[in-house]
């Protein structure tokens, strides 16, 4: 513990470009935080629009600009900030990321029996028919005290058409799900798949390993599956897997750093907590 907390606050690496980044990274997050409020708030003016004005064509006219106008900052706006902000942190940082990653858990392995995808969305039937696409992002298959797994935030998207034939038809996408996968390769087998999405009240060293990983990552555990010797979890929540928080001020590239291996850290314990069940997991120390 005191070996993680040292790294934490010893964290500075200032080179002659990180003034230029911080800076950059800076404007690009009040811009993306500004085109939200904006957003927002003229979404909200359009609903109350909607409700509050009774003459026809003030109404109509109030809630295409504010409500749509609304969304589009949201959406294209507030969407192109944050595509700039991961683009520059990828170009600039990304050697640091992927170094601390592999200090964590290893280099990528690659292999085929842990994938995370959306076939294995589909398989788990996490909010089966609910949604039409799948985003992976920061993938990782490690190892951490012995236990084999791999890792990757996860967000599903409903995606449909809105509008109508005269104005023209656009595709929007709704969040359905955003949370963890985590795979984990046990020491003993199945002796048939099993797929859950409620307790195992029968099972009481189980149900204290699940509760104990809830509390972890600050989430709710939607689907579990252990099939062979690979024991799956989603799990919805905020917690990103290798990655930066989103209330970190990206000008301070210090605590950019701090906040992105405290991430790998997080996993790490959660991991912990896992290898505490001896009937699935049996890594060496």
């Amino acid at each position: 513990m005191e070996r993680n907390r040292a790294i934490l606050h010893t964290i500075s690496t200032e080179t002659p470009g990180d003034a230029e980044l911080s800076r950059q990274l800076g404007r690009y997050q009040k811009q993306a935080r500004t085109w939200l409020r904006v957003g927002l708030i003229s979404i909200a003016g359009g609903v109350i629009s909607f409700f509050t004005v009774h003459h026809t064509a003030l109404k109509a006219i109030l809630v295409t600009v504010l409500f749509f106008g609304g969304i589009c900052c949201v959406l294209f706006l507030n969407g192109s900030a944050q595509k700039k902000i991961k683009r520059l942190m990828q170009e600039q940082m990304g050697m640091f990321f992927q170094a601390e990653l592999e200090k964590a858990f290893g280099p990528d392995l690659h292999t085929p029996e842990m994938p995370i995808d959306q076939p294995l969305m589909k398989e788990l039937c996490l909010l089966d028919g609910q949604w039409e696409e799948c985003e992976i992002e920061n993938l990782h298959e490690g190892c951490h005290r012995g236990i084999y797994f791999s890792a990757a935030n996860v967000r599903l998207n409903h995606v449909y058409e809105r509008g109508n034939v005269r104005d023209g038809l656009g595709t929007w996408r709704d969040m359905v799900f955003k949370g963890l996968v985590l795979r984990c390769r046990t020491s003993d087998t199945a002796p048939s798949p099993i797929f859950a999405d409620t307790r195992m009240e029968n099972n009481p060293q189980f149900m204290e390993m699940i509760n104990a990983f809830e509390q972890s990552v600050e989430g709710r555990i939607l689907k579990f599956h252990w099939k062979g010797n690979i024991f799956s979890l989603a799990i919805e929540t905020d917690y990103g897997f290798a990655a930066v928080a989103s209330d970190v001020d990206l000008s301070d590239l210090d605590a950019v750093r701090r906040s992105y291996i405290a991430s790998l850290l997080e996993m790490g314990r959660a991991l912990d907590l896992l290898l505490k069940n001896t009937a699935l997991f049996a890594g060496p120390e």
